[in-house]
């Protein structure tokens, strides 16, 4: 078995990163020399999903078939002779309550079926997205009808074409977990304030990929021989007092140049695992962004800009447009050299559980790209007194292009509590009002924003 998978399994990291006095500084504790304790947790008993979206269904064979999710993030292969007769088979988008889950999760069906022959479920990750993890350390896993999660037997991470696939003989809610996770995974804090990070695993013993079915439990902060705890360091601004597994990032008094800043800590294991692949050190990273409440942002590269968000963030439906569901909203305003700026976030329909019975941190964050038909999140920037304007899109002649980039919410508390992302804009449309785009821009930033509605 590669040792590597062995390595990984026992780690489930979860960081946040500011920091350092120099671009790169490490401090590393005294770690004594103690043996591993294996711990032996029960499965955690977690909530249903519930519906974000649409069945995709088909009929599918004893000739076999395939069938794709709507956001072609899941992908099922059925075999010939895995059916007997015909079959509906359908795919449903579900929030995620698995611990340390990424994105959204699926509701696979038809249910109280063994097929005759192993279907395969095949699962992309952007990995754009693996904040505070990293790949190797991802597995599928599907929801018990007692509520628990179970870590699918024989996992497989393909790098290259960025999926997880496993084969199973049975359907039921499925979705990808972060075994070892740097937590938090993407941070923020204020200008002179601090916060703590911690390595959290779902389980300390268990191997990559994993020999048997096995229940996921909550996630703990044991030692493991597969973390390397001497190897914390701090790329940025700031401080970083690291105690074993956990650390303590202090920022500095004014947002720094180099924002976000890293937080980093090493896993253990070889560089040629037995089946003769060589991977490359493999290193657990928690970006922490620096900056007051509000929008934070910058324009190819430039000063960062605050604007403040007065009436905080705002979940809203509209009875006049009942389709597009709730909307979620974002206005701030400030001083930019001058001259006033105003930004607008607007998320149409956000894919968040809509039974408000989860906290929003407990299944991680939620990812979309911009897109230009309206039901995706939306960005507007209004610079310099009003003299330019930048939005999420750009055209080449008369035809819209959304930019490439995304909206990323890490956070989306109760009303009285904080809602945190990130955002960037690769190509944001430039456009002077009465006339038309004259170019674009790289707009990149981040939001700390209490939720008031």
């Amino acid at each position: 078995m590669n040792k590597l998978y062995i390595f990984l399994v026992s780690l489930t990291l979860t960081a946040l990163s500011i920091g350092c006095k120099k671009d790169a500084d490490s401090v590393g504790p005294d770690v004594p020399n103690e043996p591993e304790q294996p711990q032996t947790r029960p499965g955690k008993v977690c909530p249903v999903g519930t519906l974000l979206g649409e069945a995709i269904t088909v009929t599918i064979g004893p000739a076999g078939g395939k069938l794709t999710a709507a956001d072609e993030r899941l992908t099922i292969n059925v075999p010939a002779g895995a059916v007997e007769s015909d079959q509906p088979f359908s795919v449903q988008p579900i929030t995620n309550t698995g611990p340390q889950g990424l994105g959204t999760a699926f509701r696979l069906a038809p249910h109280g079926i063994t097929f005759k022959k192993p279907v395969t479920i095949s699962v992309r990750y952007d990995p754009d997205n693996l904040d505070g993890t990293v790949a190797e350390a991802l597995a599928l896993a599907y929801q018990s009808d007692k509520g628990i999660w179970r870590l699918a037997a024989k996992s497989k991470v393909d790098t290259a074409t960025h999926t997880v696939r496993v084969e199973t003989t049975h359907f039921s809610d499925w979705a990808l977990l972060e075994r070892a996770l740097l937590a938090p995974g993407v941070g923020f804090v204020k200008p002179g304030g601090n916060m703590g990070l911690e390595v959290r695993l779902l389980d300390a013993t268990v191997t990559i990929p994993p020999v048997q079915d096995t229940d996921v439990p909550e996630p703990f902060e044991p030692l493991s021989s597969v973390v390397d705890y001497s190897s914390w360091k701090l790329a940025g601004a700031g401080l970083l007092n690291p105690l074993k597994w956990e650390a303590l990032y202090y920022a500095p008094t004014t947002p720094p140049a180099r924002n976000p800043v890293a937080v980093t800590i090493k896993l253990k294991g070889p560089t040629v695992g037995d089946d003769g692949n060589t991977y490359k050190e493999l290193w657990l990273v928690s970006n922490i962004y620096i900056g007051d409440e509000g929008i934070t942002y910058r324009i190819n590269g430039g000063p960062w800009v605050n604007a403040k968000v007065a009436q905080g963030g705002q979940l809203v439906s509209n009875p006049k447009e009942p389709e597009k569901g709730e909307t979620f909203i974002m206005n701030g305003g400030g001083i930019d050299n001058g001259k006033p700026v105003g930004v607008s976030i607007i998320q149409y329909n956000p894919p968040f559980d809509r039974t408000r019975s989860l906290d929003f941190a407990s299944f991680g964050s939620v990812m979309q790209a911009w897109r230009t038909d309206g039901t995706s999140p939306q960005f507007q920037l209004s610079d310099q007194g009003g003299a330019l304007l930048y939005v999420h899109y750009y055209r080449v002649g008369r035809n819209a292009h959304p930019s490439p980039g995304h909206l990323t919410v890490t956070q989306f508390g109760k009303v009285g509590e904080m809602v945190t992302g990130k955002f960037d804009l690769e190509k944001a449309g430039i456009m002077r009002p009465g006339e038309d785009f004259t170019g674009t821009a790289r707009i990149e930033g981040f939001f700390r924003v209490t939720r008031t509605k």
